[in-house]
């Protein structure tokens, strides 16, 4: 997956460090920096105008994550102590707001209001996500509730990668937002079939996603796994689709290397 953009990642990385302010950089996978960069490149463009925008994003995810430790009541974050349990709920919460403030500023660097525009709207769909999901706590939602869950809470960050590159690359970028759109929401029930398959935290907690409702219970039954793949792979051949308007080069092979990490 994605190996050949070690230089650009590491100047995201410092742009990170320099913005995660008191807490300890952890910069996990950074999918959303290594899909960003190969779409740059896959246009043949220069990707220096655009890390801070891709750490910005970075940022706004590990904002996320702080947030989301205390309202799941997570204790561990990518298998250590999360700022939660560190500390305690408020400087988490906290820590959050004060790193989406550190994105709006690199955000705002860029002096084009609809990528601030774009960021207010993409907060809040996350936010809704967030919502919606708290609502529907021990109770098995509808599949297209969970999609638009999915596409909410999920999806709203890969779309604003897509929106944030089309803006400052003046549309030189023109792949489709629905690239993130149907990536975002395949990553987030790729997720959703590891958690069943891993540790079950999910079900635990009342959190009920695909497998579930293929199953219509908390006993997840096989039919409702291959089910929920099959739901993976439909969004995973839309994706395909979107990058077909790219013209063949290395960089668009690592996207669909990307994509194709979604299977089983």
């Amino acid at each position: 997956m994605i190996q050949t953009l070690p230089t650009e990642l590491n100047k995201i990385k410092s742009i990170i460090a320099q913005n995660l302010p008191f807490v300890e950089s952890d910069f996990g996978k950074m999918i959303r920096s290594k899909i960003g960069v190969a779409i740059i490149k896959s246009y043949n463009l220069e990707p220096t105008l655009y890390l801070d925008f891709l750490a910005g994003i970075e940022l706004i995810h590990n904002a996320s994550l702080l947030h989301d430790d205390v309202i799941d009541d997570e204790t561990t974050r990518r298998g250590r102590e999360n700022i939660k349990t560190k500390q305690n709920n408020k400087t988490s919460i906290l820590y959050g707001d004060l790193i989406l403030t550190n994105a709006l500023e690199l955000l705002s660097t860029y002096e084009d209001i609809n990528l601030i525009k774009h960021f207010n709207q993409t907060v809040s769909n996350m936010c809704k996500g967030e919502l919606l999901q708290n609502n529907q706590l021990y109770t098995i939602p509808t599949l297209e509730k969970y999609i638009e869950k999915s596409k909410l809470k999920t999806a709203s960050l890969f779309e604003f990668l897509i929106i944030g590159l089309h803006i400052i690359s003046h549309n030189k970028i023109s792949l489709k937002t629905e690239f993130g759109t149907n990536f975002g929401i395949a990553f987030q029930i790729k997720n959703d079939l590891d958690n069943i398959k891993e540790n079950n935290s999910d079900i635990l907690n009342g959190i009920y996603t695909a497998p579930v409702i293929y199953s219509n219970s908390i006993d997840i039954t096989s039919e409702a796994l291959e089910k929920t793949q099959c739901l993976i792979d439909n969004y995973r051949s839309k994706c395909i689709t979107n990058l077909s308007e790219i013209e063949d080069n290395e960089y668009k092979k690592e996207l669909i290397g990307v994509v194709e990490c979604l299977k089983s």
